[in-house]
């Protein structure tokens, strides 16, 4: 600005409170080869929000792109009206694909497009049975139930704002590309500028995750998404709060 209206209005910030506070969003992570239960801890003053991904243990490895399912993962050829044989290039050479869910494409889940994701972007669920889902914080289950993948994929869509999800996706591909779950601790419409999250400064969150029938070893991530505090005082001194 060109005038000194700005620094006028801190000094009167910092002078009637005694800092000028500036919350930003901070992440902790734990990395753990998940079988059954993995464990971290948490000390923050406002924990938000607790990520979860799930990978092959050969995530790092060098391979080609996934195809999303539903998408296009292979080459069809128009023919001639009436041939009875399409599996050949007819009169109408034109390579329009083949959807791996319905012939033509889905128009709701857009699957009339070829997809590829990273195989080290690529979450997934690795198990051949029903496995149930379940986090413990200092003794306390949340939720109050071992959950399966339908109610881990709801309760994650409702704990994130709707235009950071994605608007419509299958079960199968939740299951098979974007497995990602998501515990919300804060106020539904909480901003960056509140600190809305549980207070575990006074004594460090211990939790841990528990799944049930899975099978093999999976690779986890573990973000916990927390609103830290840094205040500005006098004398540009400087006060960081997790």
């Amino acid at each position: 600005m060109a005038s000194s209206a700005l620094d006028s209005v801190i000094e009167q910030r910092i002078a009637s409170v005694g800092y000028l506070s500036l919350p930003f969003k901070n992440y902790f992570t734990t990395t753990a080869s998940h079988t059954n239960v993995s464990r971290f801890n948490i000390n923050s003053a406002s924990w938000d929000r607790l990520w979860i991904t799930y990978r092959a243990a050969t995530y790092g490895d060098t391979k080609a792109p996934h195809v999303i399912n539903g998408h296009k993962i292979k080459g069809a050829f128009t023919s001639v009206a009436g041939a009875a044989d399409t599996s050949t290039a007819g009169a109408i050479t034109q390579d329009v694909g083949v959807p791996t869910y319905d012939l033509g494409g889905s128009a709701l889940l857009g699957t009339n497009s070829e997809k590829y994701i990273s195989q080290y972007f690529r979450f997934q669920e690795l198990t051949t049975g029903t496995v149930t889902y379940n986090l413990q914080v200092n003794g306390a289950t949340v939720p109050a139930y071992k959950m399966n993948v339908c109610e881990a994929l709801a309760m994650s869509q409702g704990a994130v704002p709707k235009y950071h999800s994605k608007p419509v996706m299958s079960l199968d591909q939740y299951k098979d590309s974007y497995f990602v779950q998501c515990y919300r601790f804060c106020l539904d419409d909480a901003t960056t500028r509140m600190a809305s999250g549980l207070d575990c400064r006074s004594s460090s969150m211990l939790g841990s995750l528990e799944t049930g029938n899975m099978t093999g070893a999976t690779h986890v991530d573990i973000f916990a998404e927390v609103t830290s505090e840094l205040r500005i005082g006098n004398s540009r001194a400087l006060e960081l709060i997790q």
